[in-house]
């Protein structure tokens, strides 16, 4: 040990990780390029889906073949296309990455220009490698005014980035106040919907609502209360599972089927050429005649033996055995009868009231973004668990410090090996292994790390009771950017910052090269049994970004560039390649491969977040150089100490600047202004008013603020609820008792819908907002309750929608015209969804007609429409579940 000098380790160890771990990321990205441009021509389901997959309407333009050509036209795409393509939070996400391509050049030509002279030029110094630029190579007092370059590049980039983010806020209201008047946004029911979970009991009728919101400009069109429905839920959970269960058991004998038969055809030929062997002409053999479907064809080629069976009790590993298939069709069958007498009894649930009125109000409500079991507890309840789960957060991250912290621990293995006794072969070995162990070796450990923390934030957000997946992607941001802010930085990236940075090059690479989801494709078209439902998955969605995980990672990168932007100049650079792959990965992304589902758009509120993280780093960055200040004041005296309270100044005027920003921006970037709202609604006022023929329009103007406003707002609603019970009394005679609407043709979608539900629909509707309006229950009605007096009313059941017939758009319709949220639009699916069909595939034994018919027989709907199964047993669809309406697509 005697020949090893630790001071020549300590002074190339940084240098040998940074070497090492630069290498290895920059041979990563070059491997994934390359892969990338070879299979971006063969596999367009993997890297052009956008372009074939969605109706036409809605498709992507393909970029130009060739190994090269794509580049310019990607470079040269406009990003607007990703706004109507994939919504304002994906156009925001490239936007962010844009911005920090701006700082970052920036950033990377003031410090090589002004910090990198002052670190090294004409310093004497015994730095090596990256030391010899870094902040550490001023060691001499005499030189303690070379720091006053730093103090004022500080000051300079800082101001930069203060005015960025306010360009760019700027541009985010402007984006989003466009986006929510749009037409093709403010048409939708969620941007006319608010969601109030905390309702008192003297709110628990529509009559009451309606009075106590007539404040409301334009009045409330629609609105649905919940109810108590914890029975019918369970009733439509179990079918539901059952209706799974019997679709995969079904599913896999025809599977059995084909390849018995399959079996039994080369058998037969073998028979056949044995036979034939001594004839002239071979080709005279005759093949098998296919057989006629039969329920004895059936049994002969899937034995009683090999049917699937299953056991009743937990897990389906205790309780009686059973035939899957005929104790799911009885048990669907049985449900579904009990579930029809269910939602009989509905407007008779209690209303589940709280105390703390109208605590939670939630907008811009998609029906499929609610979490229905998060609607069940009562405020008191959700306040407890909003803060069990914080607290179950914050321990969370005391105890993942501790993988954490030695994992950080590797990259100072160097230093470690002089003080361990076990790791003294450290210190032996040469300087490529140590640069490995120490540059690449504890990114891997913490990107496996890190990879399952994900999964358990959204459990944490969800337990806190949020009642929508899109906030929960919110929350799951706040707490990912907390861990890795603790842990990716200040445990581990302090100690081995300018490696970590590396890891954007190779970042940047996997995206584009989308490995997991090409394995994953394979592996689920291939090797996993599929039912037509998984093959549609495989063949027709497409993958999407989560931004609650994705942006945490982006910021992070730029916190770490910030915090060493002059202490390590090289990391600007770093970062700004890092940036510019990532802006090219991620818009060849959004433009070719990813569908944002509209449902969780929220509307680009992702990005403020950002933003403000963005003075995280600021803060680091110029705390971090007042402690070095402050440090250096006994060796080099009064320069130090002005230069720490010239830090001091700009940390308070950051705080004062980003103070600022937020109340400037903080109210308009949740709420449009009333501005924008009574402008857009006094020119729809105007055009119904056009429509009818009224005249002097131009002439009036309109407050609808004033108390003649709302008092005519009042006597509307007052006389369509009169007009309502009216033609409830007038029907009511002609529908009770006629149960035998309920016999439909078993190859017909049968859509329940109450006589009351389409009576409301003749309703007067007014311009304004539709109103969810409920307490914390966990369900809802299935019906919109218009007045106390329907809730006594007759369920009957209608034919309304054949999904297998295509959609016929109506050639009149407009985009002005503001889309029919229907009247189960925010009720709970137990209360007004049908039975799944057993969707099955179409073989070429004609064993799937059998098995439809017989389902059908025995009360399950079923339907072979839109899949196929070919003689190995594999599943391709054509379509979406036949339950559905199909709005085309993929049509190669």
């Amino acid at each position: 040990m005697s020949s090893i000098n630790p001071k020549n380790i300590e002074k190339n160890s940084t240098t040998n990780a940074f070497l090492s771990s630069l290498a290895v990321n920059v041979t990563l990205l070059l491997i994934e390029i390359g892969a990338f441009v070879l299979l971006k021509q063969k596999l367009w389901r993997i890297y052009a889906p956008r372009v074939v997959l969605p109706p036409p309407s809605k498709r992507s333009t393909g970029l130009p073949p060739g190994v090269w050509g794509w580049f310019p036209a990607l470079i040269k795409s406009p990003a607007e296309d990703i706004l109507h393509k994939n919504g304002l939070d994906a156009y925001m996400f490239i936007r962010f990455i844009k911005l920090l391509i701006i700082i970052f050049s920036v950033f990377t030509a003031a410090t090589f220009l002004i910090i990198v002279p002052a670190n090294a030029l004409r310093v004497a110094s015994d730095k090596k490698g990256l030391e010899r630029i870094a902040w550490t190579n001023i060691t001499s007092p005499a030189n303690q005014n070379r720091f006053g370059a730093h103090v004022a590049t500080v000051y300079l980039l800082t101001g930069f980035v203060v005015y960025m983010i306010r360009l760019e806020m700027l541009h985010f209201l402007h984006m989003r106040h466009q986006f929510l008047i749009s037409k093709s946004h403010s048409r939708l029911a969620q941007a006319r919907t608010v969601l109030i979970t905390p309702v008192p009991q003297e709110l628990s009728n529509e009559r009451d609502i309606r009075t106590f919101a007539s404040f409301v400009p334009g009045g409330i069109d629609k609105i649905w209360m919940y109810r108590d429905t914890g029975d019918l839920n369970k009733l439509f959970e179990r079918r539901q599972e059952c209706c799974k269960m019997l679709e995969t058991a079904e599913v896999s004998i025809l599977k059995c089927a084909a390849l018995a038969w399959r079996k039994q055809h080369k058998q037969h030929k073998k028979s056949n050429q044995r036979k034939l062997r001594d004839t002239e002409n071979s080709n005279s053999m005759a093949e098998p005649e296919l057989p006629s479907a039969n329920k004895r064809l059936l049994d002969d080629l899937v034995p009683a033996k090999i049917r699937p069976t299953h056991r009743t009790g937990f897990l389906g590993l205790f309780g009686l055995k059973v035939d899957t298939i005929n104790w799911c069709k009885d048990q669907i069958s049985l449900l579904n009868i009990d579930i029809k007498e269910s939602r009989e009894k509905i407007a008779q649930g209690k209303f589940l009231g709280s105390p703390l009125w109208m605590y939670n109000k939630w907008m811009e409500v998609n029906p499929k973004d609610i979490i229905w079991r998060n609607l069940d507890d009562g405020a008191m309840e959700m306040k407890s668990r909003y803060a069990f789960s914080w607290v179950a957060t914050v321990g969370l991250i005391i105890a993942w410090a501790f993988p954490v912290s030695f994992i950080g621990s590797l990259s100072n293995l160097s230093s470690l090996c002089e003080k361990v006794h076990w790791l003294q072969w450290v210190c032996e070995a040469p300087p490529v292994a140590r640069g490995l162990l120490e540059g690449v070796l504890p990114p891997v450990l913490l990107a496996v790390l890190f990879t399952i923390l994900p999964y358990i934030l959204r459990a944490l957000a969800w337990y806190e009771c949020i009642p929508r997946w899109s906030m929960i992607s919110v929350s799951v941001y706040r707490r990912y950017y907390f861990f890795l802010l603790i842990h990716g930085f200040l445990i581990v990236t302090l100690t081995s910052g300018i490696t970590n940075v590396t890891q954007g090059l190779a970042g940047a690479g996997t995206a584009i090269l989308q490995l997991v989801p090409l394995a994953a494709f394979y592996l689920r078209k291939w090797i996993l049994g599929r039912t037509p439902r998984q093959a549609y998955d495989v063949t027709f969605k497409m993958p999407a970004a989560d931004f609650g995980v994705l942006l945490p990672r982006i910021s992070l990168l730029a916190t770490i560039a910030f915090a060493y932007s002059v202490l390590s100049p090289l990391i600007n650079l770093l970062a700004l390649i890092s940036y510019m792959m990532f802006y090219l990965a991620w818009k060849f992304l959004f433009m070719q491969v990813f569908d944002q589902p509209d449902d969780q758009e929220t509307g680009g509120m992702f990005f403020p977040m950002a933003i403000n993280n963005l003075f995280v780093g600021l803060y680091i960055e110029q705390i971090c150089l007042t402690c070095l200040f402050f440090l250096n004041v006994s060796a080099a005296g009064t320069p130090a100490l002005v230069e720490a309270c010239f830090m001091i100044v700009l940390i308070i005027l950051t705080a004062c600047a980003q103070l600022l920003l937020h109340s400037g921006f903080h109210p308009l970037k949740r709420y449009l202004p009333m501005s924008l709202a009574t402008n857009k609604m006094a020119r729809r006022y105007s055009k119904d008013k056009n429509r009818r023929g009224e005249t002097n329009i131009e002439e009036e103007e309109i407050d609808l603020f004033s108390k003649d406003r709302i008092r005519s707002v009042r006597k509307r609603i007052n006389a369509s609820a009169k007009r309502l019970d009216e033609k409830l009394d007038a029907i009511k005679d002609k529908v009770i008792g006629d149960d035998k609407a309920d016999v439909l043709p078993q190859d017909v979608h049968r859509n329940r819908v109450r006589s009351d539900d389409a009576l409301t629909t003749e309703s007067q509707k007014t311009d304004g907002f539709d109103a969810l309006v409920g307490g914390p229950s966990q369900h809802s009605s299935s019906k919109k309750l218009s007045i106390e007096s329907k809730e006594e009313s007759k369920i009957t059941s209608f034919p309304v929608f054949d999904p297998a017939a295509p959609a016929v758009e109506d050639s009149d319709s407009s985009s002005d015209e503001e889309e029919d949220d229907g009247d189960h639009a925010f009720n709970h699916p137990s209360t007004y969804a049908d039975q799944p069909w057993i969707w099955l595939p179409k073989d070429s034994l004609g064993l799937s007609e059998l098995l439809v018919s017989e389902l059908k027989e025995a009360g399950v709907d079923a339907s072979n429409v839109g899949a196929s199964m070919d003689e190995e047993g594999v599943v391709e669809v054509s379509r979406n579940p036949p339950d559905e309406e199909w709005s085309g697509g993929h049509d190669l």
